[in-house]
């Protein structure tokens, strides 16, 4: 097995998970002990930073394990409604803070072949870029067709919009837009998001024009009887 190989499945398998989670325990204990208010902004910063970090470790731990099948992935008919609701609750603080609203419309209780938990993360991932690419007071629409074989979600914002160049590698692994290079983040979300709505048998496209915004459209397989 090659270095890299190696790298992927020991260090991310045993230390990966972990690694935010010690050091985010390593700043409470600081934050406890120490009183000064510019040791403490500082720490806050830096705590901050380590949820990020955490993020991107906990991402790439999952991208390895999808990209090797070793993961347990329980696929069954199971309602979308429940998960975009989960997904919903995991956004609305982010959205709330930038005075974004997310109007749904369309959503029937209508069975489709995924899991929860991680179509749910696929649902998060495109709305947390939704609310991070627009401005504040804007807006985000999800709705849902049904058709014979597929149900298809939609996520709809009205942001900076994806150039059109960008379009065919923008679910490529490490990915990132020519004009977000001054916003926050790894590349990593819209691979994974992909991989995991293949896993399912599913699909994922993109429609995006600049400064008019992007909607993302997630097809799943409809409840097989």
């Amino acid at each position: 097995m090659r270095f890299a190989e190696i790298f992927k499945t020991e260090l991310f398998s045993k230390y990966g998970r972990k690694a935010g989670c010690y050091i985010n325990e390593i700043y409470d204990i600081l934050l406890e002990k120490l009183e000064d208010p510019q040791v403490q902004k500082f720490l806050y910063k830096m705590k901050d930073q380590t949820k990020k970090i955490d993020w991107i470790l906990n991402s790439l731990f999952k991208m390895v394990k999808l990209e090797q099948n070793a993961l347990d992935f329980n696929i069954e008919n199971n309602s979308v409604k429940d998960t975009l609701a989960m997904a919903l609750t995991t956004v609305y603080e982010k959205a709330e803070k930038k005075d974004i609203s997310i109007k749904v419309t369309g959503i029937r209780d209508q069975q489709c072949w995924h899991n929860p938990q991680w179509t749910a993360e696929v649902f998060v991932n495109i709305l947390e870029n939704a609310i991070k690419y627009s401005d504040v007071h804007k807006k985000i629409s999800i709705s849902m067709k049904t058709y014979e074989m597929y149900s298809e979600i939609g996520i709809k914002d009205f942001g900076i919009g994806i150039p059109e160049s960008d379009q065919p590698q923008i679910f490529a692994r490490f990915y990132r837009g020519k004009n977000v290079k001054n916003f926050e983040g790894s590349g990593i979300g819209l691979y994974l998001s992909k991989l995991i709505i293949e896993k399912e048998n599913g699909y994922i496209t993109v429609d995006s024009h600049i400064e008019r915004g992007t909607c993302f459209h997630v097809f799943l397989q409809n409840c097989k009887n």
